[in-house]
């Protein structure tokens, strides 16, 4: 199954740097165990499947799937290149989901710091603490990675209304040169014949998180 996103994506020089990306070399390859560097390639798969299936529908996926297996040289697949390497269209710009700061990318950072931050043990789940070292919450890092996903995934757009001093505020499309993934879609669904909008998974604002909440 191609991926648009894998680890390398993580061992640039940037804010989604994860240093555990690289793999650790033993002595005696017979003593090595799974370590982070094959956690994070499963999870890139993943992750990048649930959001693609969840945002596309099956069978745009699987369109997708084949265009990406086929490189694009087909030129049916001239959509789709669009959609993976960005787009300038209507003085708008759609990054594409294959770039350093992919919306992917965010989301698997999120959920690998998430997940790494606590570590399985013989009694239970704990916490990793260091020896003679400050550590520092990664709660600001999951808050970031989770806001700006979702900024890319579908900007302002909520599927309920916040509501607050007897004022409802249902968040809509932005006018902003950059569009989401969702405003993308909706842009261009002609070029899209086997997707439905209305079947777009889209974020609530109980599952939108900020470092108070994690």
């Amino acid at each position: 199954m191609p991926n648009i996103i894998d680890k390398t994506y993580f061992q640039k020089a940037n804010e989604l740097n994860i240093p555990q990306s690289v793999a650790v070399i033993v002595a005696n390859p017979a003593l090595a165990t799974p370590n982070s560097e094959s956690y994070l390639t499963n999870l890139c798969v993943k992750i990048e499947k649930s959001i693609l299936v969840n945002a596309l529908g099956l069978q745009t996926y699987n369109t997708l799937q084949l265009a990406l297996a086929d490189n694009f040289t087909n030129p049916l697949y001239a959509s789709y290149k669009k959609l993976v390497q960005g787009d300038e269209y209507d003085n708008k710009i759609w990054s594409g989901l294959d770039y350093d700061y992919s919306l992917i990318a965010y989301k698997i950072f999120e959920e690998f710091v998430t997940e790494r931050n606590e570590q399985l043990s013989g009694v239970g789940v704990v916490k990793t603490d260091a020896e003679k070292s400050n550590l520092i919450t990664p709660a600001y890092k999951i808050a970031t990675a989770n806001q700006k996903f979702i900024e890319q995934y579908q900007k302002g757009y909520l599927i309920e209304p916040i509501i607050y001093d007897n004022f409802i505020d249902w968040f809509g499309q932005c006018d902003d040169v950059e569009v989401s993934l969702y405003q993308y879609l909706m842009d261009k669904a002609d070029d899209f014949t086997d997707f439905n909008i209305e079947n777009f998974r889209v974020y609530c604002e109980s599952e939108v998180k900020n470092t108070f909440g994690i």
